[in-house]
């Protein structure tokens, strides 16, 4: 029994308080409290924003990010992506630019490094330990740079960002593949540090790890239909605006992925369009409408019991387990000016399939903790003496009331991303989601959006740079600016629409 003795050699050096654990039990349920790692803002952020408080929830999200703790990148995206979707592009730019340094930063050393070595996670959950994001956001946050660059005319950048976006994406199947061997490895390596123990190895096996995938997600499959992890928006409206530029070469590459992975048919019929434009002199202006609609597929946690072969025999195990629920649409069709819009991204099925792959990583670290704390337990009952019944008893409540899932993620994005397109030669767009009028916007060829977007930019710089800390002014000018409501009849234009909660804010991305 020697594997279930040595507790202080489980927590590490840095964590023998008290003098000596066994005598002072208490000391260990305190520290394991004061491990747990929930962040305070986790529901008021979800509350704020399934009520559509989008001002109360900037605020929320503002103050969170002044806060130096390990959901920093998960707030600094959502700031982001709220501000991009709800106010305008073009004043999120501070907040995508910081969440993507932030992201780089875990992207280099690994989204799913150190997972073993975090003994706050080990003695608690997988909220102790810094949220690294997904490549599936990585690549959004480079896709709305690139859109809000564009809404500025700041194609330099917004073509530098567009590449980041389709890059990152590129990548994302192979750095899986790397990435969670590496993980499970890491997280046994890391546990026999603090302890030797075979049981760690034994109990992770890929055979153990598929026999809990195929009794306990079976529903997956619903999900994981992008198995290369290609978000085919970002290739798709990369390609529209590479051709607005004139860089036919790289708009096609481009289309002829997206194409390859919706199938949509705008997209076929945009490949037309750009070859016809290739050696036009004048050619018809078009407006591309980009809808996303709805709430992605959250995560919730599920407790399930397995048992696992330790030194002592077979014993039953708790484990606390994520799981995705569907993504909710606002809206199952859309057309624009009598025009049905293709479905061109489920982004749920999207993050599904990003976190089937995963779960191999998030089910190894459950299945060490769970060893972890039953050894923790087992030695404070068979080898505590006279206090070891109660140290034992009040570790494993103590256990139990922290052992949880990881249910972080970003709540502000879509279920789904629609695209439709009509010509510059009618006077108006109607944007209709099964069959209710939604939103309604002019084609004039008075095009002077463009000048009107790029001032308010540079006074909403000029507001952080003034009142970094003055949140309640930043929150006035954003809710006094007003949505674009004129395309420019004589250039092509791309609309952003965002779909929530039967209502829709939209804003130009591309045009004058």
């Amino acid at each position: 029994m020697q594997n279930y003795i040595n507790i202080s050699m489980i927590l590490g050096k840095k964590y023998r308080v008290c003098g000596g654990i066994l005598k002072n039990f208490i000391c260990l349920p305190l520290l394991i409290l004061l491990l747990y790692g929930c962040s305070p803002y986790n529901e008021q952020v979800k509350k704020e924003y399934d009520s559509s408080h989008y001002s109360t929830l900037y605020k929320t999200l503002e103050q969170a990010t002044q806060k130096k703790n390990n959901d920093l990148l998960l707030w600094q995206m959502q700031s982001g992506f709220l501000t991009f979707s709800y106010f305008a592009p073009h004043f999120s730019l501070d907040d995508l630019e910081k969440a993507e340094v932030l992201f780089k930063g875990y992207e280099s050393e690994g989204l799913l490094s150190n997972v073993g070595a975090n003994i706050g996670a080990t003695l608690s959950n997988d909220m102790a330990m810094p949220y690294k994001g997904y490549i599936y956001e990585g690549s959004l946050l480079n896709f709305y740079k690139a859109l809000a660059f564009s809404s500025i005319g700041d194609s330099a950048n917004a073509r530098i960002e567009f590449n980041r976006a389709n890059d990152r994406q590129r990548r994302a199947k192979e750095y899986y593949q790397k990435e969670v061997k590496k993980a499970h490895d890491d997280a046994v390596k890391a546990a026999n540090e603090k302890q030797a123990n075979t049981d760690y190895a034994n109990n992770t096996t890929d055979s153990s790890i598929n026999t809990i995938l195929n009794e306990k997600y079976s529903n997956l499959k619903n999900f994981a239909i992008y198995k290369d992890l290609i978000n085919p928006v970002i290739p798709y409206i990369s390609g529209i605006f590479f051709m607005i530029e004139k860089d036919f070469t790289k708009s096609i590459d481009l289309l002829k992925e997206a194409y390859g992975i919706s199938q949509a048919d705008i997209i076929a019929n945009d490949m037309q369009i750009l070859e016809a434009r290739k050696f036009a002199r004048s050619y018809p202006h078009f407006t591309w409408i980009l809808i996303e609609d709805g709430d992605i597929a959250r995560i919730d946690g599920f407790a399930t019991t397995i048992p696992i072969i330790l030194h002592n025999g077979i014993n039953s195990v708790n484990l606390a387990l994520p799981y995705l629920n569907d993504g909710k649409a606002n809206f199952q069709t859309y057309q624009i000016n009598g025009i049905n819009a293709d479905k061109i991204t489920q982004v749920s099925q999207l993050f599904g399939s990003e976190f089937e792959k995963r779960l191999p990583a998030i089910i190894t670290r459950a299945i060490i903790s769970a060893i972890v704390k039953f050894t923790v337990s087992y030695s404070f009952n068979e080898f505590g003496g006279s206090y070891g019944a109660i140290a034992g008893l009040v570790t494993t409540l103590i256990f139990s009331a922290v052992t949880d899932t990881d249910t972080r993620m970003s709540l502000i994005l879509p279920d789904t991303v629609w695209a439709a397109k009509i010509p510059n030669t009618e006077s108006k767009i109607q944007i209709m989601g099964d069959n209710h009028l939604i939103a309604e916007l002019s084609i004039t060829t008075d095009c002077d959006s463009l000048p009107k977007r790029q001032k308010k930019n540079v006074e909403f710089d000029s507001l952080l740079k003034a009142k970094s800390q003055d949140l309640s002014a930043r929150i006035h000018f954003l809710k006094h600016s007003n949505f674009d409501n004129v395309v420019c009849a004589t250039t092509d234009n791309i609309v952003y629409v965002r779909v929530r909660h039967n209502k829709a804010t939209h804003f130009i991305v591309k045009g004058d």
